[in-house]
């Protein structure tokens, strides 16, 4: 069992790190868990060369060279699960393949398209999540990498054939999510990871901010709160 404790910028990088040590890290480990669980296939297969790992308070992950002849598999497989069959006969053949992923750029003219572009944060290119508002995998693919990684904070809920936005979830996934990349000296943090490499406690202190509409006081008025978090997966993993 170790302690790692993550302050400012504790990403990993090829430069620093071989590629065993990249591959076999508990971050590459827990993100390859949730694609198994999303796609039923095995991220690693994918992967050529590890650049970077992402390290708490970064949400943990990996970006990757795509393995020769694998980027057009890797589209395919995150397409079969972010776009609804276009026919009746799709529908009946894809029946029971899950539309898990919606895509960060639903295109310009679309109502939502800035929040959901500014919550995408710098992607590397395509840029597709998972809907729900629990952990959530994020996926971003260019030419010839791809970022694959899990927010602690999913904001994106699909109901009645439309994507919405939870707007507290919105607002904790900038404020831990993308604070962690983007200033991870805001957002400290502690990970228990167990002899098998597997994280048994993960916390995260961070800023919070939740948004009452109306408020729960009675005065049925909007309500805006402001404070300190600790958010994080508690537990043990087998």
């Amino acid at each position: 069992m170790s302690v790692k404790f993550g302050f400012g910028r504790t990403s990993k990088s090829h430069r620093d790190y071989n590629q065993h040590d990249l591959r076999t890290s508990w971050e590459v480990g827990e993100t390859a868990r949730v694609f198994q669980s999303l796609f039923h296939d095995s991220l690693m297969r994918f992967v050529w060369k590890v650049e970077t790992v992402f390290s708490p308070p970064a949400s943990i992950g990996l970006l990757f060279d795509f393995a020769p002849g694998t980027r057009d598999e890797f589209l395919k497989l995150v397409d079969e699960r972010a776009f609804p069959p276009k026919t009746f006969q799709e529908a009946m053949r894809d029946h029971f393949t899950p539309k898990v992923l919606v895509p960060d750029n639903p295109g310009r003219n679309h109502r939502d398209a800035w929040w959901r572009q500014a919550a995408a944060g710098a992607a590397i290119g395509a840029s597709f999540r998972q809907a729900g508002t629990q952990t959530s995998m994020h996926i971003a693919i260019s030419r010839d990498q791809a970022d694959v990684h899990v927010d602690r904070n999913g904001f994106v809920v699909n109901r009645d054939g439309y994507t919405h936005w939870d707007l507290n979830k919105l607002l904790a996934h900038f404020a831990v999510d993308l604070a962690g990349d983007k200033a991870p000296w805001l957002v400290p943090s502690i990970s228990v990871v167990n002899g098998r490499n597997r994280p048994i406690f993960q916390a995260t202190l961070s800023p919070w901010i939740g948004v009452d509409l109306p408020s729960k006081d009675g005065l049925d008025r909007t309500a805006i709160r402001i404070g300190l978090a600790i958010t994080g997966r508690f537990g043990s993993t087998r």
